[in-house]
């Protein structure tokens, strides 16, 4: 397990979910979290970030990634939230959907029918049988 020490520098909420920037050393660090409101967090608040290893995606700055999942494709639809938002790709006869933060979203500066490169970590994969559907 991963663990950062930090503080709390903002807390976005919008009904149930809540965006937590986290100073940790001059790094801000972005947390979605659920149950943010059971937490009691608050601004300054001294925070432990943790995060499993194999949460890590590595990427070289051509966005060369480790990922054995990753995939180029045209973007279809975005549907833009308050603190998360929807973005849909096309692949192959379907669409694919991922969902990211609404900074993330405007710093990639993402538009509809622009190439980008999406990505699933195999371990975030399960697999179901056509019995099981």
């Amino acid at each position: 397990m991963n663990v950062l020490q930090g503080n709390i520098i903002d807390i976005k909420t919008s009904g149930e979910i809540s965006q937590v920037l986290v100073d940790v050393n001059g790094i801000f660090f972005s947390s979605i979290l659920l149950d943010a409101a059971t937490l009691n967090l608050k601004i300054k608040d001294s925070v432990e970030i943790l995060f499993k290893e194999t949460e890590v995606l590595v990427a070289t700055k051509l966005s060369c990634v480790s990922a054995r999942n990753s995939f180029f494709g045209d973007v279809k639809g975005i549907k833009q939230g308050e603190i998360l938002s929807e973005i849909s790709f096309a692949f192959q006869n379907t669409i694919i959907k991922s969902i990211i933060t609404t900074s993330s979203l405007q710093a990639l500066d993402i538009k509809i029918g622009e190439e980008f490169l999406w990505l699933v970590k195999a371990n975030e994969i399960t697999l179901r049988t056509k019995g099981e559907a």
